[in-house]
């Protein structure tokens, strides 16, 4: 379980296929995204990626049934507003077939990124 939360990594679920990304390299955050597993999709959601100017360092989409895993790696070096991020989360979980998703910034600057996102610290 800490594996999935800290890295997106998902190994041996009843519900979920097999998943995993190499390391993160250093200046990336990484998207989960839980969908259904439809066509289009991964084009849908990489779009949203494209349209907020977001590089795809590397990604992987696995599926099992009526369900999707994507786990997405993006540069941050041109854009490292926690904020951003969070509304290019917000636009990939109203997209319909989209059931669930999570940010998962490096493990150095979590704690700072958790503050900015629950307003206990400003950007």
């Amino acid at each position: 379980v800490s594996a999935a939360m800290e890295t997106g990594t998902i190994r041996n679920s009843v519900n979920f296929p097999s998943t995993s990304l190499p390391v993160r390299p250093e200046h990336a955050v990484r998207f989960t995204v839980v969908n259904e597993n439809l066509p289009g999709m991964l084009a849908s959601i990489t779009d949203v990626c494209a349209r907020s100017n977001l590089n795809i360092i590397q990604q992987i989409n696995q599926s099992r049934g009526t369900i999707a895993y994507n786990v997405i790696d993006v540069d941050t070096t041109a854009k490292e507003d926690v904020m951003s991020f969070k509304s290019v989360q917000e636009e990939i979980n109203a997209m319909e077939g989209v059931l669930s998703s999570r940010i998962i910034y490096n493990t150095q600057t979590t704690e700072e990124h958790q503050d900015i996102l629950e307003g206990k610290k400003s950007t």
